[in-house]
């Protein structure tokens, strides 16, 4: 009896090690995990960005717009990317396991696009990017859900603040635009515009959701980088960025009003009632105060040129309508110059919408839209119990708007490796966090 008794005890005890062991091997998976994709999301967001020292002031110096630092950033997501996938293969594929067919329908159009590109290296070269930098700030939003998600992005947000106002001061001969762009300031950043686009979002992303409590040193900080924002979105003199800002800040309240009610139908009666108001007055509203914020910086309604680009533009889409002319075509400047002739270099199509319809074809921008509209009234309609959660699915909503409405007059700000698709990836995203069930007995 003492020798059985001893052998069960044995494997008792060989089995409570085990488990002990596998649950530590899951704490340091899991930590190393979030480490791993912590990493990578801020050099997602560094790389679209593009923030570097020495960028030129003045686009006839001929510097490269991706200097060798941020193509070895973007390098380094692919191994980061494939480091999580080994260590949560579940969870990596769970954040794919659910795409809408609209998203299907988009990437058959950029991989037709591709087929039939002008330049398919230029075009491969293009999707890769974006596809990379994408994976990041998708994998953190759904493994650890938008509020996570929001954090990170306001500490970066107010990291740059405060980095682009003391490269300002310190470095104007790079951070201060010449040529055509005198005066107008672009920080660390390649072009004014991208400063603008960054520094109005960033702001929407830093506003308070909840009702303002004790007073932290953690939020004198917050208030401290938001004034920095609001001083170098003026600085950039872009009247887009100065209406985007007001729109996004006004926007985020008054969504509240909607999520006030639960019912979800009647929340859908209201979403759909706003969409047709704001259908017929957004012409006349945004006109008008985008009409006055340029008249203000010393510009025209006509967005310093932009409607001769787009009426040289537009019939080519005709030409192609349903491959168009290749993925990210329509960025490169060789194809520019070939398509557009005005007095002034003209780098971009200066509207997300054109550039995609001519990259990828009709059936590739529509599905987007088409992807973005539903999306965006699914986050409008949906209940959440949650404050947290809440205030970030209203960020969410309205980074969605501030992105389809800046992408009237500026090109690149969707399916582009650029300044906002970090953003615009987590905004759209709709998985919720896989451990969620097992953090509300804690939260409580």
């Amino acid at each position: 009896m003492a020798i059985q008794d001893a052998s069960i005890a044995r494997d008792y005890y060989q089995g409570s090690h085990r488990r002990r062991t596998a649950s530590r091997w899951r704490v340091r998976r899991d930590v190393l995990a979030k480490l791993v994709l912590t990493v990578a999301f801020y050099a997602a967001l560094w790389r679209a960005t593009g923030m570097w020292y020495g960028l030129p002031a003045n686009f006839d110096d001929g510097a490269s717009v991706d200097p060798l630092p941020m193509k070895l950033m973007l390098y380094s997501l692919i191994p980061l990317s494939g480091l999580y996938f080994l260590l949560e293969q579940r969870q990596f594929i769970r954040t794919f396991s659910r795409i809408s067919p609209l998203i299907g329908v988009v990437a058959i159009s950029c991989l037709t696009s591709i087929v039939f590109s002008i330049d398919r290296g230029a075009s491969l070269k293009g999707l890769a990017a974006v596809i990379v930098l994408a994976l990041p700030p998708l994998l953190y939003r759904a493994r650890y859900g938008n509020v996570e998600a929001f954090r990170i992005l306001g500490r970066f947000a107010i990291a740059a603040a405060f980095i682009n106002v003391l490269y300002t001061a310190a470095f104007p001969q790079f951070a201060i635009m010449r040529g055509s762009y005198a005066g107008m300031v672009k920080g660390a950043f390649y072009h004014k515009n991208t400063l603008g686009q960054f520094c109005s979002v960033s702001f929407v992303c830093l506003l308070s959701t909840q009702k303002l409590g004790r007073l932290r040193y953690s939020t004198l900080v917050r208030w401290a980088a938001m004034l920095c924002l609001l001083a170098l979105i003026v600085a950039t003199k872009s009247s887009t960025a100065v209406v985007l800002t007001m729109f996004g800040s006004v926007m985020l309240y008054a969504i509240r009003i909607i999520h006030v009610y639960p019912n979800r139908l009647f929340r859908s009666f209201v979403v759909a009632l706003l969409f047709l108001l704001v259908g017929f007055a957004a012409s006349f509203i945004y006109l008008g105060v985008a009409s006055a914020v340029a008249e203000a910086f010393g510009k025209d309604l006509t967005f310093s040129g932009r409607t001769n680009i787009w009426e040289q533009l537009f019939p080519l889409i005709w030409d192609r309508p349903l491959t168009g002319y290749g993925f990210a075509m329509f960025r490169q400047p060789d194809v520019m110059e070939e398509y557009v002739k005005v007095t002034f270099d003209a780098r971009s199509t200066h509207n997300t919408y054109l550039e995609l319809a001519l990259n990828i074809g009709i059936p590739g921008i529509g599905a987007w839209v088409l992807f973005l509209v539903t999306r965006l009234f699914r986050k409008m309609t949906i209940v959440e119990a949650d404050q947290e959660r809440s205030g970030a699915r209203r960020k969410e909503i309205v980074i969605i708007i501030l992105i389809m409405l800046g992408s009237m007059t500026e090109a690149g700000m969707m399916l582009a490796p650029f300044i906002l698709w970090p953003h615009t990836v987590i905004a759209l995203s709709e998985l919720r966090p896989r451990l969620l069930a097992n953090r509300r007995p804690r939260e409580a």
